[in-house]
């Protein structure tokens, strides 16, 4: 089961797109901050609303520095 896991989250890396692969990560983050307190989950949600869009182009400006 140890090596299975990870073979599998490859097998899923490598089938999704850059952009299917953040939106799984931000839907990830949503649901964790589900967990929290009203005040708190408004906190957590506003970390994880940037479009893909707006992802790559602050990730590309960080880099260019």
């Amino acid at each position: 089961m140890k090596i299975l896991f990870p073979i599998l989250l490859i097998v899923a890396v490598v089938g999704c797109s850059k952009k299917e692969l953040y939106s799984n990560i931000q839907n990830n983050h949503a649901h964790s901050c589900q967990r929290l307190k009203s005040n708190q989950y408004d906190d957590c949600m506003s970390q994880y609303n940037d479009s893909y869009e707006d992802y790559t182009q602050k990730r590309e400006g960080t880099l260019d520095k």
